[in-house]
């Protein structure tokens, strides 16, 4: 039977601390946050909702009671308006404004005070995204030094920071709860897969399967005694079992996850030569990419609706629009297998830059997303993924490009 999900398009929206002294702000660099008319080309899509920053950084950026909304009310209201819904996001790739940080022990109150004051001022707003990818951005600020605080292969700072965004989203649903009954929250995450290259890594890969699925199971409240997760957070990231049974007793689980999916998604390591084990080799083979057995592998797991919640890939816009309907072909083939996917995402709808370094060099390198990349400046224009996204939106599937994407025409690798 044919599949009829949501169809959703969001811009990329992260504001996120590269060290002490840099911050980077996607919604100013792709020049979303000064174009109003931009609302106008996410309705042209007719999709029926778009992931909306209404961001921390952005609205308390000096002190945790000093909030300007002024931005978001625009932006909400014409969204609302023009008949598309918004899924608000608090936080996205953020460590929040510079008075506090994932390691900061105040974190998850000062992050549910914003929570709360934000749901008083957009009652109206059904859906909610309070941290994006809590997972992925503990793991690039505390395990690989890319952001804010910068330290490097730190289990203690890494487990202090993911249960930060736990309790913090946890207590996030609460308050918002607490002022719309019917709140329901997406969790949003990387979906991953990993192969042990030699068996110097096996037991390091075999942590990684175990970790991909940390942010979801703590909030349903899964991180308890028995789990591998229970004791690596106890025993290597010294999270008290108090903390831990806390989260446990009062589960704040997802309404739907969602799975966001890039080519290096599903990653091949292997032991560096100096006897380390946590140096990844990335390869994307043709062959191994397989969303599908992805998909039913977590849905087994988690029990819980999926979303495909980014769809996206750096290319040009064949490239990008095979991707997507690539991406959306698999979704179906799990559909078909009993996997419950109710909303398929397009990502960035106006283009990034410079997620190539993880926004860590200011080198310009713009890639166009639904809409081309036109910075300060210029003016977005529709590509072919518009056109895929706005057929996909009416029910219907278009031809897929014929020309390979770069990701099946070889084995492609880095470090």
């Amino acid at each position: 039977m044919p599949w009829r999900p949501e169809i959703w398009a969001s811009p990329e929206p992260t504001i996120a601390r590269i060290d002490a002294q840099r911050t980077r702000n996607q919604l100013i660099e792709t020049g979303h946050a000064a174009r109003a008319d931009d609302i106008a080309r996410l309705s042209a899509l007719g999709v029926s909702a778009s992931r909306y920053p209404v961001l921390w950084e952005s609205v308390a950026p000096a002190h945790p009671t000093v909030r300007n909304y002024g931005w978001a009310d625009t932006r909400l209201r014409a969204l609302r308006e023009a008949g598309v819904e918004p899924i608000v996001t608090l936080l996205h790739h953020g460590s929040g404004p510079a008075y506090t940080s994932l390691l900061d022990p105040a974190f998850p109150a000062l992050f549910a005070d914003y929570a709360a004051a934000t749901a008083r001022v957009f009652p109206w707003v059904r859906r909610w995204t309070p941290i994006n990818e809590p997972l992925t951005t503990a793991r690039f600020a505390t395990l690989y030094g890319v952001w804010f605080p910068n330290g490097v292969f730190d289990d203690r700072a890494f487990a202090t920071a993911i249960v930060n965004e736990a309790l913090a989203i946890a207590e996030a649903t609460r308050r918002i709860r607490a002022i719309i009954p019917n709140a329901e929250f997406l969790l949003t995450e990387d979906l991953q897969s990993f192969t042990a290259g030699d068996a110097s890594v096996a037991d390091y890969v075999a942590h990684k399967r175990e970790r991909m699925y940390l942010s979801c199971e703590l909030l349903q409240g899964r991180i308890v005694d028995g789990h591998p997760m229970h004791a690596y957070l106890r025993e290597r990231g010294g999270i008290s079992r108090g903390t831990l049974d806390a989260l446990a007793r009062d589960p704040q689980p997802p309404d739907v996850m969602g799975w966001n999916y890039y080519p290096f998604s599903e990653r091949y390591l292997a032991g560096a030569p100096d006897g380390h084990t946590n140096r990844a080799l990335f390869e994307v083979d043709p062959a191994a990419l397989n969303l599908p057995a992805l998909l039913r592998s977590a849905y087994a797991r988690l029990r819980l609706p999926f979303a495909l919640s980014e769809v996206h890939v750096l290319g040009d816009e064949r490239e990008r629009a095979r991707w997507m309907l690539a991406r959306y072909a698999d979704a179906q083939a799990a559909v078909d297998d009993g996997v419950e996917i109710t909303a398929f995402g397009a990502w960035a709808a106006f283009g990034m830059v410079d997620w190539v370094s993880l926004l860590r060099e200011e080198q310009g390198a713009s890639e166009d997303g639904v809409y081309t990349f036109a910075g300060s400046e210029g003016t977005p224009q529709p590509t072919l993924v518009a056109e895929v996204v706005r057929s996909l939106a009416r029910g219907v599937v278009p031809e897929m490009p014929k020309r390979l994407g770069w990701w099946e025409q070889s084995a492609v690798a880095h470090v």
